[in-house]
């Protein structure tokens, strides 16, 4: 009987030590432990979500949507499976009681929302959020979500917006974690808006503050931002000297928007120093992320450097290969802008009416007395919101389709036009040309003056050639700096009198109104279906070979693409490279 007695208190002390082992800790104290480290200790928050899955104690409903909100951080953030999480954070939105949760699960909505690309639901949850933030008690979780504004209206394009939000945290005596996460989207907002403070040691404090909260994606997007000031200080050397020792705690980060970003300007800054072939590693290396970074600035960066480095090398079948890549990724990063410019006027449209839904449904409330007066108002209300629809329409319309910054065609909507154009042409046997012109070290106009004076320079010239165009001619932005128009009736001849005459008024432009005395001139390039066909693409890959002619014999010059330059071209030995975007 002795030994049955020692069995039975062996069986009882191996059941009941991991019973005590999971009871020594409160669940609260560990569901605020996995929240502290959440973001600034991946492995430590991956061991507290085990520990708390495998807890058998029974909980209350709050710590269970506690808990469920960690869940949906972990599968959208540590998963990578963002749709999946915010799909997660919209259940426990809709099943919680609690306001603090559900502010939270709002805020995570809108965050995993924006970073996955869709800015309509992240906007919707969003001011769902800010709208409740006053019934949230722990200011913590306030300036939380908050701070997903911030990062929502940045991916928005809206850094007016997102730099107020930050703003707004900041002033509101944060604790260290958040001084961190809202210190660095005031970075990100003021590089976009080209406010950077002048002095380093301000971008630094917040790099330091990350750091020392272990906020390792935070810190180092706010380091190479400092990276990016460094180079447009006319100090490349130390920006990839910084962008090189991160780089290992970047890719350890697992985020690839920013491990993307960080190759892209190291091969950006190589290749301006000369580093060829580095220049082309990184550039690859960012290439290879193509899936997870589409529709990105990060992308065109990338396949512009690689696309440069084949023109150097004078390999025209790569670097038009390569061009071409560079043209679509640029294409889907505009639409990828319009997408969002698109989805925030929605958004706003929709909160509109919202609005004056809830006051039409106040209004029917009062008394008798009022309804005939209140029908009026309806009535009114909804002519008026019938008209607002239609304007609202062709706002859009014409966001979809044009350069906001100059008033002219976008590429999409140039390329849409030019093409129609070409058919209708070809059907009816009439000449057609096209002009392609880039300005001249605008990068230094920028560099020197300031985008303030960049963007003034765009409009003049926008202006400018706008005034030479008629009505049937299609004149687009296409580019950075690099504008094209297709002339229906001209041939080549008379195209190459247009550009040169656009050419002379430009060199006129007094850029005194700007703020600075300098000079602003182009260098054109002309193609006509005599020549190139009615096939757009040949058009302007010819218009193309003579800009980049004309860049080569000295700038602020126009080259038409005649039949001796045909001929040359074919010719692979003197076959030059193709132009580059930007350059």
């Amino acid at each position: 009987m002795q030994w049955k007695r020692l069995v039975a208190v062996f069986v009882l002390m191996v059941v009941a030590i991991p019973v005590f082992a999971q009871t020594t800790e409160p669940f609260d104290a560990m569901l605020q432990k996995a929240d502290a480290a959440r973001s600034s200790d991946p492995k430590r928050f991956a061991e507290l979500m085990e520990q708390l899955r495998a807890d058998n104690r029974q909980i209350t409903r709050l710590q269970r949507d506690k808990l469920k909100y960690l869940q949906a951080y972990e599968v959208g953030i540590y998963g990578d499976q963002l749709a999946k999480g915010a799909e997660m954070a919209k259940r426990l939105y809709d099943e919680t009681g609690d306001p603090s949760i559900k502010y939270r699960a709002g805020g995570l909505v809108a965050s995993f929302s924006a970073i996955n690309r869709d800015l309509s639901t992240g906007l919707r949850y969003l001011q769902k959020a800010m709208a409740m933030r006053k019934q949230v008690p722990d200011i913590a979780i306030r300036h939380e979500g908050m701070a997903n504004g911030a990062l929502l209206y940045g991916e928005i394009g809206q850094h007016r917006i997102a730099l107020r939000y930050a703003d707004e945290v900041l002033a509101d005596k944060p604790n260290e974690r958040m001084r961190c996460i809202a210190g660095h989207h005031r970075l990100v907002s003021q590089f976009e808006l080209g406010a950077l403070p002048a002095q380093d040691g301000l971008i630094q404090s917040v790099v330091d503050q990350c750091a020392k909260q272990n906020e390792r994606i935070a810190a180092n997007i706010a380091r190479s931002i400092l990276a990016r000031k460094f180079a447009a200080d006319g100090s490349p050397d130390r920006a990839i000297a910084l962008l090189e020792q991160m780089l290992p705690e970047v890719e350890a980060t697992r985020y690839p928007r920013l491990i993307a970003g960080v190759h892209a300007l190291i091969a950006d800054l190589k290749l301006k120093l000369g580093d060829v072939k580095s220049a082309e590693e990184h550039a690859k290396m960012t290439v290879a992320m193509g899936e997870q970074i589409k529709s990105s600035a990060t992308l065109v960066s990338a396949y512009n450097t690689l696309y440069r480095i084949a023109a150097d090398r004078e390999k025209p079948s790569v670097a038009l290969d390569l061009y071409k890549r560079y043209a679509e990724a640029e294409m889907a990063h505009q639409s990828d802008i319009r997408a969002r410019e698109l989805a925030y006027e929605i958004v706003r449209h929709e909160t509109k009416q919202q609005a004056a839904q809830l006051a039409l449904e106040r209004a029917s409330t009062q008394k008798a007395r009022l309804v005939a007066g209140l029908l009026l108002v309806m009535l009114g209300a909804i002519v008026f919101w019938v008209i607002q629809i239609k304007r609202h329409q062709g706002q859009l319309q014409r966001l979809a389709q044009t350069d906001t910054l100059t008033g002219l065609g976008n590429r999409h909507f140039f390329t849409q036009k030019s093409e129609r154009a070409l058919v209708d042409a070809a059907r009816a046997g009439d000449s057609a040309a096209l002009v392609m012109f880039d300005l001249d070290h605008f990068k230094a106009i920028n560099d020197t003056y300031g985008h303030g004076a960049g963007d003034w320079v765009l409009k003049q010239v926008g202006k400018t050639c706008s005034a030479h165009c008629r009505k049937v001619d299609y004149l687009g932005r296409i580019g950075g700096e690099e504008f094209a128009v297709l002339l229906r009736g001209f041939d080549l001849a008379a195209a190459a009198r247009l550009a040169e005459d656009c050419r002379s008024q430009l060199a006129q432009i007094d850029t005194r109104e700007s703020g600075y005395s300098f000079v602003v001139t182009a260098s054109f390039g002309v193609s006509s279906t005599a020549q190139s066909g009615y096939d757009l693409s040949r058009l302007l890959s010819h218009a193309d070979q003579m800009l980049y002619r004309a860049k080569n014999e000295g700038r602020n010059r126009v080259c038409a693409y005649t039949a001796e330059t045909a001929a040359e071209y074919k010719t692979p030995k003197r076959s030059p490279s193709l132009t580059v975007i930007n350059s």
